[in-house]
C-alpha cells in the first residue's frame, strides 16, 4: 500500500469523482495504478465508496458519441454493481447545496454536484484529479497527481 493507501485509512466514507472511473476502466497509462489502489479498498470494504447518478451522464457520453457500445455497457455494469460503492441520485438538498458551492466557487455544475453529493452523504473526502477543486473549506479533497507512483 503507497502513500494514498495511507491517507485513505484516515477515511471511512469517500466520494468518487468520475474521473476514477474512466481512469481505471480505460487503464489510463498515468493514473490506473492509483485509481486500482482506490477501487480495491472500496472493494475490500475498507473504505466506502459514494458517487453521483452524474457520473453515468459523465461516463456515457464519450462511449455513445464514438459508438462504443462494449465500453458504455462496462461502465453501466461497473456502476451498478461495483461493491461497496453507493450511486446516489440527486435531491433537492443537494440542488440547494451545489448552488450555494456555486455562488461561493464558482464551480461548474457538476462539479458542485459532485460536491455536494460528498456533503449530503457524509463523505469525508471527495477523491478527484481537478486540481481547481482542491481548496474549499466544506470537505477534504485528494488530488491523485499528487499521488503517482
Amino acid at each position: 500500500m503507497g502513500r494514498l493507501g495511507d491517507e485513505l485509512k484516515k477515511y471511512q466514507r469517500i466520494l468518487i469523482d468520475t474521473n476514477l472511473f474512466i481512469y481505471l476502466m480505460e487503464k489510463h497509462p498515468q493514473y490506473f495504478q492509483v485509481a486500482r489502489e482506490i477501487f480495491e479498498q472500496i472493494e475490500k470494504g475498507q473504505v466506502y465508496g459514494i458517487t453521483s447518478i452524474l457520473v453515468l451522464t459523465e461516463l456515457l457520453t464519450k462511449p455513445l458519441k464514438d459508438n462504443n457500445e462494449n465500453l458504455a455497457r462496462s461502465y453501466k455494469a461497473a456502476i451498478s454493481t461495483f461493491p461497496n460503492l453507493s450511486v446516489k441520485h440527486i435531491d433537492s438538498n443537494i440542488c440547494i447545496t451545489a448552488a450555494e458551492l456555486r455562488a461561493k466557487y464558482g464551480f461548474k455544475t457538476p462539479d458542485a454536484i459532485f460536491i455536494a453529493t460528498a456533503i449530503e452523504e457524509g463523505a469525508e473526502v471527495f477523491i478527484t484529479n481537478d486540481i481547481r477543486l482542491r481548496n474549499m473549506a466544506e470537505i477534504n479533497c485528494i488530488i491523485i497527481s499528487d499521488y503517482l507512483y
